[in-house]
């Protein structure tokens, strides 16, 4: 039976709060939260909350640079911060979405064999 978070359960079922140990030829099973088995699952699943978060950063970005590039109206510096901005965000989201086609593909190479 799986174990309560601050609960130690053991032969008489009694939970002790705090508790840190079971009786002897008990069993104590604790729930995997996760639902991850493998590796590759864990790291497929931390990779899809990054780009829940990463995508609206890098679009911002992206459209912080277009923004740079208007208010630029021809000064040299600006438009060479405009293009440094929109070069780090189209890098960043490349390494975001290729983390993810590298992770695909190595499950599914895994799974083949």
């Amino acid at each position: 039976r799986p174990l309560h978070a601050g609960f130690c359960t053991g032969a008489g079922g009694t939970g002790n709060p705090g508790g840190t140990s079971a009786a002897p030829g008990s069993s104590i099973s604790i729930a995997n939260p996760l639902q991850s088995t493998t590796i590759l699952e864990f790291l497929g699943k931390i990779i899809d909350v990054l780009l829940i978060f990463a995508l609206p950063i890098i679009v911002f970005f992206i459209i912080f640079a277009g923004f740079k590039f208007v208010t630029a109206r021809g000064n040299e510096s600006e438009i060479t911060t405009a293009k440094t901005a929109l070069t780090w965000a189209v890098v960043g989201g490349v390494i975001i979405l290729g983390a993810k086609l590298i992770i695909t593909v190595i499950q599914g190479t895994i799974s083949v064999l």
